[in-house]
């Protein structure tokens, strides 16, 4: 067989996959078929002038010929009848004459017109054409040059990316098909079957880039064409030079067949190695570097779909994963620009350790200006431990970030650069076990330069996300703050929300009081340093400080240092993070907002910002809620003694009636009058009566549980609700009170003692008006039997009216005791409905 047959049987091999695949194609279109026939009339031709090549029939030459002329033109015929398919509507498509060279053609071969004659020069076969030729030629011109007019114009015309990339493609193969067929015209191209090279071209293009890809682009395929035949070419003409070489200095004879056949043979050799290269440097890698090979995989398949990934921590915490695995590192971490007041620190955002192993990176952070940042954004390579000790650009590096580098084992500081600027610092600790090599750093390097764009993309969208969170916190927060005047009521839901952005354990609000400062409210009073209403010294605190400077303060982490007297407090309930912010009001400090965390470096500068516009937020609403508690307290409390008020009485009164009631439960109502005060503010004068008064109440306050509730009812009476408590109880209450007065309050010639009426709440009186009755009858009795004693309801007898007159006037006041009298006499008169045990005993008497 004649080697000048071996590029006709090649383009058959190629058509024939291609003709399958087109076939295959699903959903199959018009065009498929189209391209078919045409894929089905190269092979034909190919066919043809490989057997003509290769003078495999000689008897039979001049048909084989004939046919391979024949097949030619049906080949023409069948891409016109393909190209016109993208024709724009409306325009002719010129079918029939397509078909006229391939007419034309069979009639001149039959009446042997084409070829005049074909040569035999050896092993070589040299048709020729004739001047008929030209009468075949002339109606494919006419074609190819209004095909190429038509597809231009539609061209311009097309906004479909796909229908444009199909045009691109067909153009392209009608200028392949017409170079190489001019080609066959020659003397070069009549003695070697060149034509069908191009066309092979053709065909793959058209196939690859139009029907099985369409949405290739074809200048990407014609590229890449390109390289690829320029580096064909160049390495055939370089073994041809090595041959000649070789002949020369070794007068090895080489024939023209040995020349062609070790060419192929070469490029054949040269494409099996190109095609298993990939198949044995996996061999061999995975030899050499046994487990760590298939994370290697892993990892380079993780930079090549990290695009994917729409979520800055899945990306970040896979890649750590993977380099850990694939370097065999003790641990690694990411760090992003946390924004500063001038430049950018970088700070730990996504750190992650084998399975088992605590990080040391958590809580990292490389100031600005730090020189390890400086040479990562200068020189953009990765930065090794041991270039730190010897580079003179680390002697700037301070002795605590020096320590801090080596305390955490880091080895390997490495830059991701996305759009010419340093975006975050990749930090790996040691390895495992040995040393990092070469491979581990161009590893290193490959995958941070793959991955640096997308986790740029995803940093700033997760920026954005917070940004927006924050903002809707404190959006949120606003209506929160605004919807109450009750502190503790809103700071729960205000420290909820925040939550939402921030990592917080404990938060409280403390007020400053003098020189104390009080806590009036908590995130949550489980495991609380403080307590809603207790009172600490200020002198030495956060707080303190805050006050003074009326700007935030931070304690990065109280395991290592404690800067007031309250860190070892928090330090013990297993706070590491706390961050004092001042509560300004109308330019003045009113008190500060305290966030914690039990992560050390918790809070970022962009965190602290938020938390600093939080606590201003705070401030106005805390100060409103100030003055709307002091205006309550002031019409509930009675400003000289600090007890409630008699409005505190009725309303308190009215509560625990409707709550025993629903509950069950007793309590009682005791009210208290001071003997002989009259003449001591006649004697002494009223302000002396006043501070009279108000050590009474100290002494009634002291003498009370928390839960119990002390008033002052008018005057120099109080009284003493006592929830849950039975009568016989609160006698021995109100009894140590008598006695703590009469033995704190002997006052020169004047003693001051307290007479005490005792009622129970339901036996002594039903409702509101019935229990102050009963105890105010029952202090009447107490004065009228000589003072300073306590008298229950249950026990007193009522004096008849006939008794009026007789009695007298006791210090002024029996006479009101006497109306309270007639008042419940009168009732009993009138009939009226009392059901309860002491309404039948004012009864009897009466």
């Amino acid at each position: 067989m004649n080697v000048y047959a071996v590029i006709p049987a090649v383009a058959i091999i190629a058509y024939i996959p291609l003709l399958v695949t087109t076939l295959s194609s699903h959903p199959r279109q018009r065009q498929h078929l189209y391209f078919a026939a045409f894929l089905g009339a190269a092979i034909l031709w190919s066919l043809f002038d490989f057997f003509f090549r290769g003078n495999i029939l000689p008897q039979y030459r001049i048909a084989l010929w004939k046919a391979t002329v024949i097949s030619f033109t049906l080949m023409v015929a069948q891409f016109h009848v393909f190209a016109s398919a993208f024709y724009e509507p409306g325009r002719g498509r010129w079918i029939p004459f397509g078909y006229l060279g391939f007419v034309l053609a069979l009639i001149l071969t039959s009446l042997n017109y084409i070829p005049e004659n074909v040569y035999v020069d050896g092993e070589k076969l040299y048709p020729v054409y004739g001047k008929y030729v030209l009468i075949i030629a002339a109606p494919m011109l006419i074609l190819t040059a209004r095909g190429v007019y038509i597809l231009i114009r539609r061209l311009k015309q097309v906004d479909n990316p796909v229908l444009y990339n199909q045009i691109i493609s067909i153009l392209a193969g009608i200028g392949i098909l017409a170079v190489f067929a001019c080609a066959a015209f020659l003397p070069f191209g009549r003695e070697h079957p060149i034509s069908h090279l191009g066309n092979a071209v053709n065909a793959f293009v058209l196939s690859y880039a139009t029907i099985r890809h369409r949405l290739v682009d074809i200048k990407l395929i014609i590229r890449q064409g390109v390289t690829w035949i320029s580096l064909a070419i160049m390495g055939v003409l370089f073994f041809w030079l090595l041959l000649i070489i070789f002949h020369s200095a070794f007068k090895v004879e080489l024939d023209q067949v040995a020349f062609l056949a070790t060419t192929v043979a070469a490029v054949i050799t040269a494409v099996f190695i190109y095609l298993i290269r990939g198949y044995f440097f996996e061999f061999t890698n995975r030899a050499l570097q046994g487990s760590l090979f298939n994370y290697r995989q892993q990892l380079r398949e993780f930079t090549g779909k990290i695009h994917s990934i729409f979520s800055l921590r899945e990306q970040g915490v896979e890649l750590l994963k993977l380099l850990i695995k694939a370097l065999n590192a003790e641990d690694a971490c990411l760090m992003f620009p946390e924004p500063g007041e001038t430049e950018d620190d970088f700070r730990t955002h996504i750190v992650e350790a084998p399975e088992g192993r605590q990080s040391r990176f958590a809580g990292m952070k490389l100031r600005a200006g730090n020189p390890v940042i400086k040479y990562l954004e200068k020189e953009r390579k990765l930065l090794t431990r041991e270039q730190m000790d010897v580079l003179p650009a680390f002697l700037a590096l301070w002795p605590q970030e020096k320590e801090e580098i080596d305390r955490r084992g880091v080895e390997i500081f490495s830059p991701l650069i996305s759009r010419e600027r340093l975006i975050a610092i990749l930090a790996l600790g040691r390895k495992v076990s040995g040393r990092y090599s070469l491979d581990d750093f161009n590893i290193i390097e490959d995958v941070t330069s793959r991955v640096a764009v997308s986790l740029d993309k995803e940093f700033l969208a997760e920026q954005l996300r917070e940004r927006e969170a924050e903002l809707s916190v404190i959006n949120n927060s606003s209506v929160i703050l605004s919807s109450s005047l009750d502190i503790q009521q809103i700071f729960s839901s205000f420290i909820e929300e925040l939550k939402k952005v921030l990592d917080i354990a404990w938060a409280t609000i403390v007020l400053i009081e003098d020189q104390e400062f009080k806590c009036v409210a908590l995130s949550s009073p489980e495991g609380s340093a403080y307590q809603v209403g207790e009172k600490l010294p200020l002198e030495g605190t956060g707080t303190a400080w805050v006050v003074a400077q009326k700007r935030p303060f931070v304690e990065p982490d109280l395991s290592k240092g404690q800067y007031f007297i309250t860190g070892k407090r928090f330090y013990e309930l297993g706070l590491r993070t706390v961050v004092y912010l001042p509560l300004v009001a109308k330019g003045k400090a009113i008190g500060s907002f305290i966030v914690a965390s039990r992560q050390p470096n918790a809070y970022s500068t962009r965190q602290i910002r938020l938390l600093e516009q939080l606590a201003s937020q705070i401030a106005m609403p805390l100060e409103n809620s100030l003055l709307y508690a002091k205006a309550e307290k002031r019409a509930r409390i009675d400003e000289l003694t600090d007890l409630l008020n008699r409005r505190s009485l009725d309303e308190t009164i009215d509560n625990e009636i409707s709550r025993h009631s629903r509950y069950g439960g007793v309590f009682t109502l005791a009210i208290l009058d001071l003997d002989s005060f009259k003449k001591y503010n006649d004697t002494y004068g009223h302000p002396a009566g006043d501070r009279l008064l108000r050590k009474v109440g100290q002494i009634i306050r002291s003498s009370i549980r928390n839960v119990d509730y002390a008033f002052r009812y008018g005057g120099d009476e109080f009284a003493i609700l006592l929830p849950q408590t039975h009568i016989a109880d609160a006698q021995q209450v109100v009894e140590r009170i008598r006695k703590n007065v009469a033995n704190e309050l002997k006052l020169g010639d004047i003693s001051i003692t307290t007479s005490i009426g005792v009622a129970g709440w339901p036996d002594d009186g039903v409702t509101h008006t019935d229990i102050l009755a009963a105890a105010d009858v029952a202090l009447y009795y107490a004065k009228r039997s000589g003072g300073n004693r306590v008298y229950c309801a249950s026990k007193v007898t009522f004096p008849s009216r006939r008794q009026e007159g007789t009695e007298g006037v006791h210090e002024g006041i029996d006479r009101r005791y006497f109306g309270i009298v007639h008042a419940l006499s009168d009732l009993v008169d009138a009939k009226s409905p009392l059901t309860n045990a002491h309404s039948r005993k004012v009864r009897d008497a009466a």
